[in-house]
């Protein structure tokens, strides 16, 4: 395998001694909660092996680490790229090794040697190394759509393929050609269930905790369902050989309980989790249901039109399985650009043509009301249209006579901007400017730019790709 220089963000792990596994060559099937760093592999005779490894927010790793036949397991962190590996069950730690931070990890074969290596996407890029010794890694695109990558020898020749996980749907990357079928919101699994030495795709369904494996490639009717695990649970898969067993299996908790500003733990952070996966949320996943919480369960609400509450009420956890964002207006010359829509009170920001903030306005109230500069009474209400933001004024800024005050405003008219203010409730409420809370608008500052289009619309037609006013 090439050196880790540079760029690369794949590593080889040093080799260690072998061990012999008795167990069928066929994968099994696990869960890692994220809250507590508590796994729990599953064997082939349903019992349940129950350890902690890594810590709360990491994400979970299983591979042929040393290159005896049997996998391992291993966690990335994403906060600062720390990987750690473990051979087996029987050592706490085998490697330590840093990669680049911010990521969705991936193990993988790609060259054959029986020894799996991990690589790191990053900023639409997946590095691999090369199979020639001493040679650059391989940038290989994967898109800024990607939602996650997943290996596996889809082909029987010994060697991984990659794939790469778009919505709801596999496709192929790296000589898979094989791979391209419709997963469903599934967590993707990767395995050889049936021990016929071809790897195939599954999924894990987040909130109902259950396992779907597939025998066919392409969605063989063969299949397996199993219940294993609890909402919010990251599925892990491998023949980890020969498991201790005897543990209780994680208790099956299907969906999340209602929660609201004040409430912290473990089902707030996968809220919390869930919600930024969505783009509905950018704060800390920290399990503390704060104002930034509200507002992304706020917007969660807006986007799937039912009633608009700040609470994440019973049932909710549904509209996270179903999620779908309104349909949007088609745009091919305006990659970046910001959409205003005033019908669900959101505001979606789109780079390269990909949906990566969903936000809480308050737009115009529609109401009249008493301008002191115009002596006047006059509409309250938001200018629709196709517009740029052409300032940005950072900070607080006073109005000497009126004595009102808006923070950090992109001005898209001479008398309207979109801004941060203290008052962002949930329907139409501002004189005519575009509310955002003041975290989002110290979050967009560095993400927007002058020159950006801005569109204000009442209502998009997905038939004709109209909006009305």
């Amino acid at each position: 395998m090439a050196a880790v220089t540079g760029l690369m963000l794949a590593f080889a792990v040093p080799a260690a001694g072998a061990r012999t596994a008795t167990e069928p060559a066929r994968d099994t099937v696990g869960v890692f909660d994220p809250t507590t760093a508590e796994w729990f592999l599953r064997d082939h005779d349903g019992g349940t092996t129950r350890f902690t490894f890594g810590r709360a927010g990491d994400v979970p790793l299983a591979g042929d680490w040393d290159g005896d036949g049997v996998d391992g397991i291993g966690v990335y962190r994403p906060g600062d790229g720390t990987v750690m590996l473990r051979d087996d069950l029987s050592v706490p730690i085998s490697y330590a090794v840093r990669a680049p931070a911010g990521g969705m990890p991936v193990a993988a074969d790609v060259d054959g040697d029986g020894r799996d290596d991990v690589a790191v996407v990053r900023a639409g890029w997946l590095y691999l190394d090369t199979p020639v010794q001493g040679a650059d890694p391989i940038p290989v695109r994967v898109g800024d759509d990607a939602d996650g990558v997943v290996a596996g020898d889809f082909d029987g020749d010994g060697e991984d393929e990659i794939a790469v996980l778009r919505g709801e749907r596999i496709e192929a990357l790296v000589g898979a050609g094989g791979v391209g079928l419709e997963v469903g919101r599934v967590r993707p699994v990767v395995g050889d269930w049936d021990g016929d030495g071809v790897d195939t795709v599954g999924g894990y369904h987040p909130w109902s905790a259950y396992f779907t494996l597939f025998h066919g490639i392409a969605g063989d009717p063969s299949r397996v369902i199993l219940g294993y695990g609890s909402a919010g649970m990251l599925p892990v898969s491998g023949d980890f050989g020969p498991l201790p067993g005897g543990d209780d299996p994680p208790q099956r908790v299907v969906g999340l309980p209602a929660l609201a500003v004040g409430d912290s733990g473990p089902d707030v952070m996968i809220l919390q989790q869930a919600l930024a996966e969505r783009n509905l949320y950018r704060g800390p996943i920290d399990g503390e249901f704060g104002d930034a919480t509200a507002y992304g369960v706020m917007a969660l609400h807006k986007a799937m039109e039912v009633e608009r509450s700040w609470d994440f009420e019973p049932g909710d956890w549904r509209l996270l399985a179903d999620f779908e964002l309104p349909p949007l207006p088609v745009r091919p010359d305006e990659p970046d650009r910001v959409e205003v829509d005033i019908g669900h009170q959101l505001m979606f920001h789109i780079e390269d043509q990909r949906v990566v903030d969903v936000i809480p306005v308050s737009t115009g109230g529609s109401y009249w009301y008493y301008s002191p500069r115009n002596d006047a009474v006059v509409p309250a209400g938001t200018p629709r249209g196709d517009f740029t933001l052409f300032h940005l004024a950072t900070g607080w800024h006073c109005d000497s006579l009126t004595g009102w005050c808006i923070y950090n405003p992109w001005s898209f008219t001479p008398y309207y901007a979109m801004h941060g203010y203290l008052s962002v409730p949930e329907y139409p409420a501002s004189h005519g400017c575009v509310r955002v809370t003041t975290w989002d608008s110290d979050y967009l500052i560095d993400r927007l730019f002058v020159g950006i289009p801005f569109h204000v619309w009442d209502h998009y037609d997905p038939e004709t790709n109209e909006t009305t006013p």
